[in-house]
């Protein structure tokens, strides 16, 4: 019999750069000593994909979080003590952007529990203005922070945090190891969501314009495009929410349609359904898609990603995987709105996991987990 110990590195190397997801990782890296030598080795042991996980909700008075795997169906417990009490945003490289009351913002790794500190927003005269007083409470959210996009992994030299702050949807940025954030100037209006593709970060606003981030100084430039397409009777829209997302080299724009379910005076925003534009580039235009083919999109408190069916058969083409990014406008406690889109009937079903937790600000996002 072989003794898989004595295996050189370079085709160890190359199973390494073959596995598809953590879960894989970790196997591979309990054989023996020597291959974990290669798990630790992570020039060999961190390519950019991997199967997206459900972070869950945070639970009362518990440091444990849960993280749904779709692959596997279970949900693995880790201790993150660095996440209680703080509002997160996932992303597809496998750190978690956080923020608590003390307004101290972090880069976080979920598995490795590594952090990066990033700019206190207490430091920072130019976004202290915009901080409401009411931060003196218990939630994040009153700070203003709705979403926080990175442009890659911290280990890599390029890596930059963009932020939508304030009522108004600013915009701002900053880079592990700086000491301020560089607020961007703009007359365009507020901005509804950002990506980062190609080397620069994209930004959309209401009226669909879509602006090109240049962080090499402090002006946004904006390219104007040729009006949307009405994809639905404005009459019979309560909410609406976009999301930028990047899939096979293309920018696509997802309109989430919400209504009020509110029985009192409290409101209760659900899904009704999705509509998807592309972008054209050349032509300046946005174009309605009628379906998503063999991709899956995955929307929420994260920078969107998307993944294809051919790569990750546990999860649906054709779809859309949702989660709640708006629980924390209101400070009461509830369930989420989260779920699978189908495109194709555009039925909604309800995820599997994920609402036996209440909470008024931590709502499950969408990570790409990584060791890196």
């Amino acid at each position: 019999m072989a003794d898989w110990s004595k295996m050189p590195d370079d085709p160890l190397k190359l199973i390494a750069e073959k596995l598809h997801s953590v879960e894989d990782y970790v196997r591979f890296g309990g054989v023996c000593k020597s291959w974990y030598s290669i798990f630790e080795d992570k020039e060999c042991c961190c390519p950019s994909s991997k199967s997206p996980w459900l972070m869950l909700a945070e639970k009362e008075n518990s440091e444990i979080r849960g993280f749904y795997s779709p692959l596997s169906g279970k949900v693995y417990e880790i201790r993150l003590p660095e996440v209680v009490g703080k509002w997160c945003w996932g992303s597809p490289y496998g750190w978690l952007v956080t923020i608590g009351t003390d307004l101290d913002m972090c880069l976080l790794n979920p598995l490795t529990r590594v952090q990066i500190l990033l700019p206190s927003l207490r430091a920072c005269p130019n976004l202290n203005t915009l901080i409401d007083s009411s931060t003196q409470g218990s939630r994040p959210k009153d700070i203003f922070i709705y979403k926080a996009v990175l442009s890659s992994a911290p280990s890599s030299p390029d890596c930059a945090v963009m932020i939508i702050y304030s009522d108004y949807g600013r915009l701002a940025f900053t880079k592990p190891g700086h000491q301020t954030w560089t607020l961007l100037e703009s007359e365009s209006g507020p901005v509804d969501d950002i990506i980062y593709f190609n080397g620069s970060f994209l930004a959309v606003n209401l009226s669909w314009e879509v602006w090109i981030c240049d962080i090499s100084g402090s002006q946004l430039k904006t390219i104007r495009f040729a009006a949307a397409p009405a994809l639905q009777d404005v009459d019979e829209i309560e909410y609406e929410a976009k999301y930028l997302v990047e899939s096979g080299g293309e920018i696509y724009m997802v309109t989430r349609n919400l209504y009020d379910t509110a029985r009192r005076d409290i409101p209760y925003m659900r899904t009704w359904t999705f509509s998807v534009l592309k972008l054209d580039m050349c032509k300046k235009r946005w174009e309605e898609v009628e379906n998503l083919d063999h991709c899956s999109f995955f929307l929420g408190n994260n920078h969107s990603f998307s993944t294809w069916a051919s790569d990750y058969p546990e999860f649906r083409k054709n779809s859309i995987y949702f989660t709640d990014d708006y629980c924390g406008f209101l400070n009461i406690p509830r369930n989420f709105d989260m779920g699978i889109y189908n495109f194709q009937n555009t039925q909604i079903e309800h995820y599997p996991v994920g609402h036996d937790a209440l909470s008024m600000f931590s709502a499950p996002l969408w990570i790409r987990p990584s060791f890196c």
